[in-house]
């Protein structure tokens, strides 16, 4: 089962980083390119704990709905601390402040999720 799983990673992964490239619109090619790196990862990696023999015992449903709360308030935060930043403020400057509050608000949530909803 791994060799088909690995197969359908790597076919998922390059058909979601293919399709985010093709219909880039008005972004550059090289953000379109991380733009697809990182959404096939994304991707690939929940195709695999699909397909995974091995479930845990709460299942895909229960990673699929932690990675959906601690991704959400990683990109919600950041988003948040850049759109608030003062706009005469470098461009840099505003996304590093963002990331970082962005990654600590990710960490605080993984560890509220794991106080929270053990996985036993």
């Amino acid at each position: 089962m791994v060799p088909i799983g690995m197969l359908v990673f790597f076919a998922a992964s390059a058909g979601i980083w293919s399709w985010i490239v093709r219909n880039r619109g008005s972004f550059s090619l090289w953000l379109a390119n991380l733009a697809g790196f990182l959404a096939s990862l994304i991707v690939g990696t929940l195709v695999l704990i699909f397909m995974g023999e091995q479930v845990g015992p709460r299942g895909p449903a229960y990673f699929l709905y932690a990675f959906m709360a601690i991704i959400g308030a990683f990109v919600g935060t950041w988003l948040l601390v850049v759109a608030r930043s003062r706009p005469d403020a470098h461009p840099v400057g505003r996304h590093l402040i963002g990331g970082s509050c962005g990654l600590l608000a990710a960490c605080i949530t993984l560890v509220l999720w794991a106080v929270i909803f053990p996985a036993k």
